[in-house]
């Protein structure tokens, strides 16, 4: 049998959810299927601090690195992510992940940096198999990038039920673990909101939405925002400008554990994002017994199911209304509640193990 490779994406690409993705993979082949050889790709990383070492790096070094390693032993060349896609031309066979293709449909990216990505991403036409972590982006990497059914596999993240997850003392562990919020969890409704600050999670809407369930609905609410700070972002001006100052609280980045035990403390989590390759947040507040409030886009309602209650992607007052009846409405929110923890258990490490070793079996 051969040996896996597997090539990540460099830690200085300071990609958080690809790195933690990437560590889940490899954890879940070594806990399922130990029998498997996987070896991982270092890289001198510290290159990546002189000028263009980086670029280097990933651009010359590592396709050389692989060749030279699949020149010396026989192996299936597993790469973390699209954005690596140049590498798919370095060794056959080879599967590479691919988790959004968010700058061919609402780019971030601008100018050469924008061309140079979308050019390691049109190499993906080279991989013996492309896996998407939706059925939805299998649907748009077959149309933007013109593959076959037979080079795409859809196949959706698990989730870490070890710490994703609800049981009798869930509360109290999470007062543990974030002691900071329990005095204003007495007083206060908590919407919790997780990841980055980029355009297309969508921020100003939520912004607006709470200011509609605070002076409409006349909810005592605070946003909980765990990821970069909002309060220092681009959207702090319009945090001032809708008097938001006092009802946003930024945490930071969060291990696993205190994100769980957020999802504990919180009444909803909001995920406007106009854009989403998985939306991984959602599967792990469901799993909490944390109702859940998305927008109508990408894949979603494909990973949110019937437990999720969704809404135009800017409408923000019907994203209010929803949640103002995740927070005060007890018969919907437990209905939810339950919903959602029957809609997690789709998802587990160890189906996607099973399904990833199907795949490398069919390129042997």
């Amino acid at each position: 049998m051969k040996s896996i490779l597997f090539a990540p994406v460099l830690k200085s690409e300071h990609w958080t959810s690809i790195d933690l993705q990437q560590l889940n993979i490899l954890e879940a082949l070594e806990k399922h299927h130990p029998e498997l050889s996987v070896s991982i790709l270092d890289l001198p990383e510290q290159w990546a601090n002189i000028p263009m070492g980086r670029r280097l790096l990933r651009d010359f070094y590592y396709p050389a690195l692989i060749r030279s390693e699949c020149a010396q032993r026989s192996h299936l060349l597993h790469i973390g992510d699209h954005s690596y896609g140049h590498l798919c031309r370095s060794h056959q066979p080879c599967v590479i992940n691919c988790n959004d293709l968010h700058h061919l449909v609402s780019p971030d990216l601008r100018g050469v940096s924008l061309w140079r990505w979308r050019q390691r991403v049109q190499q993906l036409h080279h991989a013996s198999r492309v896996l998407t972590i939706s059925e939805h982006l299998a649907v748009e990497v077959k149309e933007h990038l013109k593959l076959s059914d037979e080079q795409v596999t859809a196949l959706p993240s698990g989730i870490d039920t070890d710490v994703f997850q609800t049981h009798s003392n869930s509360l109290d562990q999470a007062l543990a673990l974030l002691p900071e919020l329990a005095g204003v969890r007495q007083n206060h409704y908590l919407v919790t909101n997780i990841g980055t600050n980029i355009p297309r999670k969508n921020i100003p809407t939520l912004l607006r939405a709470l200011h509609n369930l605070i002076n409409h609905y006349r909810v005592p609410v605070k946003l909980l925002k765990a990821g970069p700070a909002l309060a220092s972002s681009h959207h702090a001006a319009l945090i001032d400008e809708l008097n938001l100052v006092d009802h946003v609280i930024d945490l930071g980045a969060l291990p696993a554990p205190k994100v769980a035990a957020l999802c504990h403390l919180s009444h909803a989590l909001s995920f406007p994002s106009l854009y989403e390759g998985f939306g991984r947040p959602t599967i792990e507040a469901q799993a909490c017994s944390l109702p859940c409030v998305l927008s109508d886009s990408s894949c979603m309602k494909e990973v949110g199911g019937d437990a999720a209650l969704y809404h135009a992607p800017l409408d923000f007052e019907c994203l209010a209304s929803h949640l103002h009846s995740c927070l005060t409405n007890d018969d919907h929110r437990r209905v939810l509640i339950r919903r959602g923890l029957e809609n997690a258990k789709r998802f587990s490490w160890e189906k996607y193990a099973q399904k990833l070793v199907q795949v490398y079996s069919e390129l042997w």
